[in-house]
């Protein structure tokens, strides 16, 4: 019957969303399990950064410290460049045939888009199936604007540092962190880029305001007016961007564990940078539970959209017995009809060949 046929076509769409429904808890499932893996990383990392910061290692002790963050670093590259088991990327948005992460110098680079994946699950729903990494491993505010210029906590002077970007050679913005260092006079400047490890602009004799274009930034130091207004030995500032990834946190603080740090200053220099990076982790740790979050979240639904699709599954497959039963009684029904009707004109035939005329026709 019609009814019978509506039934099946909405029986068979009810089992396509079950399929979906399946695949979509599958790869969430990939996906929360990595970004497990991630946040035991991320604490290991932390782990390490807080035993680096004690003062009494040597830098050898250090560079080992500095070689097991590596093997973290190169780990949590490879989960975010997890796939579905399907050769798709968890976490590169909607470009889901690119890996979202290279590895650079400086840490990694993301290369996918903002977009998040959907499968239609229901007929009004669609759950979200795939994250931007970006949002996850990247987004670690350091600061409101666009840069984040910090002053070490042991500067003596009374120097500042102002940071803007430069709209001819905006293209050359790299996204990773510097330091500007005095020396031990107070009277000569660098510049280092602490996430690649090299120097960008040279010891420099310092006159205020100094100002200097590297990599996109304008930089500009300078210090108040008076006797008093003036650099102190050794004062230091870093320079972040307004938003980083943990990629070049973590480098940043290989670099440092790898640099020596043998005097008083040094060591100082060295935990206020661990400091950062450890803090750095927090923000990318809560990032990471903010996905989780979300991904669970998609699971619980799926279960719940799963247990309501098998009992309208249930309910379509009762009333289409039914409808089938009613069929078969119709058509048993209309078979006796027949045979009732058949028989009838059997038992006529037998009489009308008993009749003499008929006999005589043949």
């Amino acid at each position: 019957s019609a009814r019978a046929l509506v039934i099946t076509q909405a029986d068979a769409v009810n089992d396509q969303y079950s399929t979906k429904r399946k695949n979509a808890t599958n790869t969430l499932s990939i996906a929360e399990s990595k970004l497990s893996d991630v946040t035991n990383t991320l604490h290991n990392v932390k782990t390490l950064l807080v035993g680096a910061g004690n003062g009494v290692l040597s830098d050898q002790e250090r560079s080992f410290i500095a070689n097991e963050l590596q093997g973290n670093l190169d780990q949590l590259l490879g989960l975010a460049n997890s796939t579905d088991g399907t050769e798709a990327y968890l976490f590169s948005g909607f470009s889901s045939t690119i890996a979202p992460y290279t590895k650079t110098q400086g840490g990694a680079s993301y290369l996918g888009d903002q977009g998040v994946r959907s499968i239609q699950v229901d007929t009004s729903r669609q759950i979200p199936i795939s994250g931007a990494g970006d949002a996850i491993f990247g987004n670690i505010r350091t600061s409101t604007n666009q840069f984040n210029i910090v002053a070490n906590p042991s500067n003596a002077g009374q120097a500042s540092v102002s940071v803007g970007i430069n709209v001819p050679t905006t293209a050359n913005l790299t996204g990773n962190n510097y330091e500007v260092r005095f020396d031990g006079t107070g009277l000569n400047f660098s510049i280092q880029n602490t996430t690649t490890n090299t120097t960008v602009v040279p010891t420099t004799a310092y006159t205020t305001p100094t100002s200097v274009t590297i990599d996109g930034m304008d930089i500009t130091i300078a210090t108040a007016p008076g006797p008093t207004g003036a650099p102190g030995p050794n004062d230091k500032f870093t320079i972040q961007p307004g938003n980083q990834n943990i990629f070049e946190t973590i480098t940043d603080a290989i670099n440092a564990l790898r640099t020596s740090a043998t005097t008083a200053q040094g060591k100082l220099d060295l935990n206020w940078r661990l400091q950062q990076a450890n803090s750095n982790v927090d923000k990318s740790l809560s990032n990471v539970l903010t996905a989780r979050t979300n991904f669970g979240t998609s699971l619980k639904e799926l279960e719940q959209l799963d247990s309501a699709g098998d009992g309208l599954g249930v309910v379509y497959k009762q009333e289409l017995s039914q409808i089938q039963d009613l069929d078969y009684a119709k058509a048993i029904t209309e078979l006796n009809q027949n045979q009732v009707i058949l028989q009838a004109a059997q038992q006529s035939f037998i009489k009308t060949t008993s009749l003499s005329l008929f006999n005589f026709l043949n």
